[in-house]
């Protein structure tokens, strides 16, 4: 049903802002991309805004250049990929300044609120861009760009096809999206297999402070010196945390990330019994049963402390 009242919605509407959250990642960009690839060749005026950073391993997609870090004007629709909640997009303002008709909310995170007109939300779902493909494929027939996007989407939220939202469903449309054109070999050399050495030294100082707290929950950690003496950046930091969740014997890999004196984001990956999704949610955060995060208002120690006290009461 939902999906009707969007194709309605695409039909009767001309001008759309396609727009993810910030800090974005593979299925965020890609999901933005292949939509607007879609709906540009729906003949629509469609504008992608992420106000954010691209990461530069995800400068090969198709589109890419056109996304913008920010907007003025007022469209027909807002359509909002990956987001939990309306806050996650960034836009200070809130995005209801910048469309005249609806807020389309599309997403796969169990911890979503609903915060759409219309809420396109499948928690079962490996990724945004699983939920794209089914939605782009009744509107036209996906291309070689299209089906780039959308794989990347997929791989990059599975990694690469590890994590255990890796379903037979998903498998089956990443199988019908190579033979649309997409190069499992490409996207996976650009997504995981290139690092900066910038990367590298912030790896080699972050595995430093590795701590293992009953045998169950491995931390690591990150501080604004570390990134600033590394010259690293936010896409460097990721896949640090899976160091720690991959450690025999680990039930919970927890990763802390300095942003301020008082601002600490904290990521959250579990092995095969705890809901971390129910953890970030207790300090304001989301995501999903066995990869979230949330960010405190707290120094970095402090943080620490914190999370480790309350992961411990959660084994």
């Amino acid at each position: 049903m939902m999906y009707k009242i969007f194709y309605d919605l695409i039909k009767r509407n001309y001008s759309f802002l396609i727009t993810s959250h910030i800090m974005p990642d593979g299925d965020s960009i890609g999901s933005v991309l292949a939509l607007t690839l879609a709906l540009c060749r729906l003949g629509k005026s469609v504008v992608p805004v992420i106000k954010d950073d691209i990461p530069k391993k995800y400068a090969f997609l198709p589109g890419v250049n056109k996304i913008k870090k920010s907007v003025s004007n007022q469209y027909d629709v807002a359509i909002c990929l990956d987001c939990g909640d309306e806050e996650r997009p960034g836009f200070e303002e809130g995005l209801r300044k910048y469309y005249l008709k609806s807020l389309v909310n599309i997403d796969h995170h169990k911890s979503n609120t609903l915060f759409g007109d219309i809420n396109i939300v499948d928690s079962n779902a490996s990724s945004v861009g699983e939920i794209l493909y089914f939605i782009i494929k009744d509107m036209l027939p996906i291309d070689e760009d299209i089906a780039s996007c959308l794989y990347t989407s997929i791989i990059t939220d599975t990694g690469s096809i590890r994590h255990s939202n890796t379903t037979p469903k998903c498998l089956r449309v990443l199988a019908d999206l190579v033979e649309k054109g997409a190069s499992p070999n490409f996207i996976s050399q650009k997504v995981f297999e290139k690092r900066s050495i910038n990367a590298l030294k912030l790896l080699r100082n972050c595995l430093d402070t590795l701590k293992i707290t009953d045998d169950k929950i491995a931390s690591l950690y990150i501080t604004r010196d570390m990134m600033e003496k590394c010259g690293a950046n936010e896409e460097d930091t990721d896949g640090i945390i899976n160091y720690a969740r991959g450690i025999e014997g680990v039930e919970i890999g927890v990763l802390f990330r300095e942003i301020d004196e008082r601002q600490v984001k904290v990521g959250f990956r579990s092995n095969d019994y705890v809901d971390v999704c129910k953890i970030a949610e207790k300090f304001g955060g989301g995501g999903h049963i066995r990869a979230s995060g949330c960010t405190l208002e707290n120094d970095l120690e402090g943080s620490i402390k914190l999370i480790l006290e309350t992961l411990r009461e959660s084994l």
